[in-house]
């Protein structure tokens, strides 16, 4: 009887303790993190997305891949999982449709979160409509298939032409119906409709796709324009079409970002430590003297300060920024602006060069003056002259400023018993 009421006993005391256990396991619960988070702004800089996840991409489609922990879903401009948080990788939504990751393999997903092809390819590309300007709004998604490691596409329509089967070591994607694809044997490229027919022979070093009817490729040490039925014409790098955003391309010279216009002059005299390219009409830059980013518009004013760990380029009419939370919130509001009411000094440190006047104005290439010139010749010989002379004006400045101190020292020695006769007269004169 004892024995019994022992093991008993036992069991009711094992019974407990696993309740409590398991109690216990059910109130564990992630802790946030701590740290820099990612978060949205509009272009007026205010926060419309709170900084809060820990990975992000841009928005496209009303959709943005966000992370908080270790999986990727996608949000709402709201900020919102729309798409649960579940999958390893992601790519951006295009044409309705993105890539998702699951267990190492590559799947697609439409808007609704619905798996509309199974996660089994080795990798996804981004949908495009192969014709924007047509009617009937045919969507071809790139995919590389377990099989052999080539590329095909899938159709997702409506009114296509059906999938492309595999075929190619590499693909880009399709736009002015027709799409970049590399030969596996030869490594050239050439162009495809969506039927997967060669219009464009597989003749080119590199190419890009199609924008505004036309795409730049590479012969050799040729640089050429083709048309959509490949008539090829020389042109020089500083015309193309894909090194320009919103009228003005990105260089680097010195270890420096600047941007120049088509003439291959500077497009303003700023220039800083990184840059982007523009896209709804402005770009993200980390000024010389700051470890922070911040945006400018095409004429190179700062119109959202540099006050950003990270920051992304617009897209959706928002831009993803990285700070602080706890760290920012305690110097700026929501908008953006400092708490204590002041307000930013212009900061011309950052100028250089000789493209623009002092009211702003562009200056002209001189008559009989080419812009190519300016571009391979003169334009170097300038910024480095220009480089040279910031310099010597820093130095300059330096020199000048000591001296400048040293006399205000002595004048200010001088005129001290001026000023201290000023009360004897006055008490002078209010006894008289």
């Amino acid at each position: 009887m004892k024995a019994l009421l022992k093991i008993l006993f036992l069991l009711i005391f094992a019974g407990i303790t696993f309740s409590a256990c398991e109690k216990k396991a059910s109130e564990i619960v992630v802790p946030e993190e701590k740290g820099p988070k990612w978060g949205y702004i509009d272009h007026s800089g205010k926060f419309v997305i709170k900084p809060k996840f820990r990975r992000v991409k841009s928005f496209h489609e009303g959709l943005a891949a966000a992370d908080l922990h270790a999986r990727w879903g996608f949000i709402d401009k709201e900020g919102n999982f729309k798409i649960p948080r579940q999958y390893e990788d992601v790519k951006d939504f295009a044409g309705g449709y993105a890539g998702v990751q699951l267990g190492g393999k590559w799947g697609v997903v439409d808007k609704n979160g619905e798996l509309v092809v199974p996660c089994e390819h080795l990798d996804i590309g981004v949908a495009h409509e192969v014709n924007p300007d047509a009617e009937d709004h045919a969507v071809l998604m790139p995919y590389m298939s377990k099989d052999d490691n080539l590329w095909g596409f899938k159709d997702f329509g409506p009114h296509g032409q059906g999938d492309i089967a595999p075929q190619w070591s590499q693909v880009k994607y399709f736009n002015d119906g027709l799409c970049p694809v590399q030969d596996p044997k030869s490594g050239k490229w050439g162009y495809i409709n969506n039927k997967g027919e060669a219009v464009i022979p597989y003749k080119f070093d590199t190419a890009s796709v199609f924008q505004d009817r036309v795409a730049e490729c590479m012969m050799g040490d040729d640089f050429l324009w083709v048309d959509q039925i490949g008539t090829m014409a020389e042109k020089s790098r500083l015309q193309s079409n894909q090194l320009f955003s919103e009228g003005v391309a990105l260089q680097q010279r010195k270890g420096k970002f600047v941007f120049i216009n088509r003439k291959g002059k500077r497009a303003f005299r700023k220039k800083f430590r990184y840059a982007d390219n523009f896209s709804e009409g402005l770009a993200v830059v980390q000024p010389l003297r700051s470890v922070k980013r911040g945006f400018i518009d095409t004429r190179g004013h700062l119109v959202i300060d540099a006050i950003y760990d990270d920051a992304r380029g617009f897209s959706d009419q928002v831009a993803a920024v990285r700070v602080d939370p706890d760290e920012f919130f305690k110097i700026y509001n929501e908008n953006g602006t400092p708490k204590d009411g002041s307000k930013r000094k212009a900061d011309e440190s950052d100028e250089d060069g000789e493209d623009r006047d002092e009211d702003g104005e562009k200056i002209e290439p001189k008559d009989g003056e080419s812009a190519d010139e300016n571009a391979n010749g003169s334009e170097t010989k300038d910024a480095t002259k220009a480089d040279t002379a910031a310099e010597k004006s820093d130095k300059t400045d330096k020199g000048t400023d000591s001296g400048k101190a040293e006399k205000s020292e002595k004048s200010e020695k001088s005129e001290k018993p001026a000023k201290s006769e000023e009360p004897e007269n006055a008490n002078k004169a209010s006894k008289e």
